[in-house]
């Protein structure tokens, strides 16, 4: 299966036009769910059951995690990697329909899809084969639109030293393309104890990173990184995976 070390309705938008801009991108879908009151293992086990019958195959897979901490604890991330522009020209009426009929009655959306394209140079120890993390530390960040490349070669940065430095790291990041927010990125950091969980990366690696790009290089890049920030810019939730909910595998 591959790794997402990181589904109410799709909308029902063509998005060629879009696509025809970004053939060779890659892009992950997302949607979030909140069940409703005393439904949580109604809506569990269909949407389980309609992933099972749509979803276990590799150009349509989707993998579910459920928010732990912050202000969306309690919300279902249903996560669907490995898009291309191609794949939203798709017929999923079927889909969709099954999911209206059979799953939308135990659930509220929070929000609607959105679209994400994957900057696959900021990839870290990712392996597309493995099974998906256990849990997720995602970091949400809004950068200011005159401040993309101080924010890029932190992240571009960081990550490097990362892969060097711990090969039990990994992490993805994606930018928003639909949905919201253009300047809207997330970072998903997976690991599978709580004893290897993530420190925050402004804290543990300065002298790893000094050793890689230069004296004094994390200070002055830690300094454009956050001033690159939107106020309150910034926004941690831990996720945890609903494995009854993986799609069906052979």
């Amino acid at each position: 299966m591959k790794k997402i070390t990181l589904f109410t309705l799709l909308l029902s938008l063509n998005f060629s036009v879009f696509g025809q801009r970004n053939a060779k991108a890659e892009y992950w879908n997302t949607w979030h769910y909140q069940p409703k009151d005393g439904m949580t293992q109604k809506f569990e086990a269909a949407a389980a059951a309609k992933t099972k019958m749509f979803n276990a195959s590799p150009n349509n897979l989707i993998i579910t995690y459920k928010i732990m901490t912050g202000d969306n604890a309690g919300v279902y991330e249903r996560i669907m990697p490995f898009q291309t522009s191609a794949d939203y020209d798709k017929d999923k009426s079927k889909e969709l329909n099954y999911w209206s009929s059979n799953v939308s009655k135990y659930c509220t959306p929070k929000g609607g899809q959105q679209i994400w394209q994957r900057l696959k140079w900021a990839d870290v120890n990712v392996n597309e084969e493995a099974n998906p993390s256990k849990h997720l530390m995602k970091t949400v960040f809004i950068v200011k639109q005159d401040q993309l490349d101080h924010f890029y070669r932190f992240i571009e940065r960081i990550g490097k030293v990362q892969g060097k430095f711990n090969k039990d790291l990994s992490s993805i990041t994606l930018r928003l393309q639909s949905g919201g927010n253009r300047n809207l990125f997330v970072r998903y950091v997976g690991f599978d104890k709580h004893e290897t969980e993530p420190s925050d990366i402004e804290n543990t690696w300065e002298e790893e990173y000094n050793e890689m790009f230069g004296w004094n290089s994390w200070t002055n890049d830690i300094e454009m990184f956050d001033q690159s920030l939107e106020m309150w810019g910034r926004q941690n939730e831990k996720l945890r995976l609903v494995e009854s909910m993986l799609p069906a595998t052979n």
